[in-house]
Order: C-alpha cells, then sequence, then structure tokens
C-alpha cells in the first residue's frame, strides 16, 4: 500500500494530504477490526469458517466461497496493478506476463509450505524492506526543497477523503485476521496497535520525503515514490528505483503467498485437504490469465481499480460477514442453552 500510494486514485489533490488519511486510516482500522475481535474473543480457538459451520450449518460453504472469491480478487487487483505499472513505467525486455507468473511461481511455493514458513519469511523480507525504504528516504534527504511543500488542504478535504477511503479499501487483513487469530499467539492487541502506529508514521515520513523532493509534480506521477526513488543517488549508487521495484516485489509475494494459503484454508474446511492443495495452483492460474487479461482494455482496468467495487468488498467481507456469522453462532448457543 505505502509503495503504491497514488495521489490520481485519491483524488488528484496534494500528496501531502495522504499524511491526514493515514492518521485517519489509523483511526478506522481500530474500529474495523472490531468484528474480527468478537469472534476472536468468544471463540479464541476457531476461524471464521468452523464458527460459520456452528452458527450456519451448510451456510458455512458459503461463507467459504465469500472469502475466497474476495482473496482471488483482491490478489487480481494487487498483481494487476504490479503488471500495469511494469508495462508503463518500466524499460524491460522481460514481458509482464513473466514476471507477474515468476512471482506466483514462488507464492505458490510458500502457500504450500504453510503458516509458518510464511511468516518465517515475512519477517525477514520485512527488515529487507526496511533497510530499503529507509536507505532511498536518506538518500532523498539531498532532494528535499521547502519551496515543494504546500499548505495541507490547500485544495480542500476531498484528496482526505479519497485517501483513507482508498486506504480502508486496501486493508485486507481486515479479512485476514478472522482465519489468523486462531493460528497466532501473544498479545494480539498490542501487536496490532503497534503495527498500525508504526505503519502509520512510518508512511508520514515517506509521504513527507516524496514530497519534498517532488513537490507539485508528485500529484501527476503515476507511481510517485518510483519516480523518487529514480532521483535519489548516493555516492556511486544512482537511479534506485530498482530497490523501489524489489520491495514491491517481495511486498507481492508475501501477500499472495499468504492469500493463496488462506484460500487452502478456506477450500479445506468445506471439501478436504486435497481440495485445498488443489486451490492454490487453480487459483494462481486463474490470476496469471485475470491479470493478464485485465491488461487488454482500459475499459476492464477502470472497472477493476474501482475504488467503490474494492472499498465495498473490503468491508463487506472485512466487518459485514463477521457479524453475520457472529449473530448466527450467538443464536445457535443460545437455543442450545
Amino acid at each position: 500500500m505505502m509503495v503504491t500510494v497514488d495521489s490520481r486514485l485519491a483524488g488528484g489533490g496534494s500528496l501531502l494530504d495522504l499524511c491526514l488519511s493515514a492518521v485517519l486510516y489509523l483511526g478506522l482500522n481500530l474500529l474495523f477490526i472490531l468484528p474480527a475481535w468478537l469472534l476472536h474473543r468468544r471463540w479464541p480457538e476457531l476461524d471464521v469458517i468452523q464458527i460459520a459451520g456452528y452458527g450456519l450449518g451448510r451456510g458455512s460453504m458459503v461463507v467459504a466461497g465469500l472469502y475466497v472469491a474476495y482473496f482471488l480478487f483482491m490478489n487480481g487487483y494487487f498483481l494487476s496493478f504490479f503488471t500495469l505499472f511494469m508495462e508503463n513505467e518500466v524499460n524491460s525486455q522481460i514481458p509482464v506476463w513473466v514476471v507477474g507468473a515468476a512471482v506466483l511461481v514462488v507464492a505458490c511455493y510458500g502457500a504450500f509450505l504453510g503458516l509458518e514458513s510464511i511468516a518465517r519469511t515475512g519477517g525477514f523480507i520485512f527488515l529487507i524492506v526496511c533497510a530499503g525504504m529507509l536507505f532511498l528516504l536518506v538518500c532523498l534527504n539531498q532532494e528535499l526543497r521547502a519551496e515543494n511543500f504546500s499548505p495541507l488542504l490547500y485544495d480542500g478535504p476531498q484528496t482526505v477523503i479519497q485517501g483513507t477511503l482508498l486506504f480502508v479499501s486496501r486493508g485486507t487483513f481486515y479479512c485476514i485476521l478472522p482465519l489468523l487469530m486462531p493460528r497466532t499467539t501473544g498479545k494480539l492487541r498490542i501487536q496490532y496497535l503497534l503495527w498500525n502506529v508504526g505503519l502509520c508514521l512510518f508512511f508520514i515520513v515517506m509521504l513527507v520525503t516524496v514530497c519534498g523532493a517532488l513537490g507539485p509534480m508528485a500529484q501527476l506521477e503515476t507511481a510517485p515514490v518510483h519516480t523518487a526513488a529514480a532521483l535519489a543517488q548516493s555516492g556511486p549508487f544512482q537511479r534506485l528505483d530498482a530497490i523501489y521495484i524489489g520491495i514491491w516485489m517481495m511486498g507481492l509475494f508475501l501477500i499472495l503467498s499468504l492469500d493463496l494459503y488462506l484460500v487452502s484454508v478456506c477450500v479445506s474446511r468445506i471439501w478436504g485437504k486435497a481440495a485445498g492443495r488443489v486451490s492454490i495452483l487453480a487459483g494462481a492460474v486463474l490470476l496469471l490469465v485475470a491479470s493478464n487479461t485485465i491488461l487488454l482494455t482500459a475499459q476492464m482496468q477502470q472497472a477493476l481499480f474501482r475504488l467503490e467495487i474494492v472499498l465495498s468488498a473490503t468491508l463487506g467481507v472485512g466487518m459485514v460477514l463477521p457479524l453475520v456469522v457472529y449473530g448466527a453462532a450467538k443464536i445457535k448457543q443460545k437455543q442450545g442453552e
């Protein structure tokens, strides 16, 4: 989400206004996660599909299907966004579908290894990503100009509102946590709070640095962080946009591998483990075909990237669906008493 920020998708105003969006996003994160916390607090050892099986019976198949559809939809969104960027912004001799296929192959391997392997790899990648982003930001310091900064809300609140909705729509962890929390240990509330505060602060620092380096040009760029990285330099290091692309690919690998693993979990709950493992490969093939098909026409790209569609899907599966499952399970529990 940080590396793919684009002010045009967030209303077209100053990129600096998205700092306020990041703060609002932090507050909304603490609110929107409540349905998942309700489920976990009442049934800490069960995921949302198992709870749906208790409260809805065969209706749990619908719940599992909605989660699978959402994960595949969002993975298609993220992968298409990446391949579209590679096609339009990067002068590469390799076809973009080959790059997408390579990322999917590695993501499938991670999904087959399971959650523990993904978590360990994620911790290592997290350190690399943080180091890479910090290196870029430090190298950009010499490009900062005071005249590049504009007053907050200079063009009105539209960018702040649109940016907040954009961040919420891409926040897939509302849907991931109801499936992951039973598999985690430790003080989850404190970890979740610290993670979101750290993410917000890092995002603000990145936005301020990019705006200070690019000025008004930042709101015209499809990928302003990539443009800023191309300007960054430190001694013998020139055009550090390769670091940016590497960071994006590592983040994409993590989200694809985790979501494909969760697709297999949902399918396994209904049709067994064998079907769950097959669903990883089937999902990857579907994502590869869909991400390249979307590149064919501008109309398909506009339909996929529409904020209303992505936001409705995230809030529907991330908030409404867990509340429905919680209500059904509570009713079933009272009837049993």
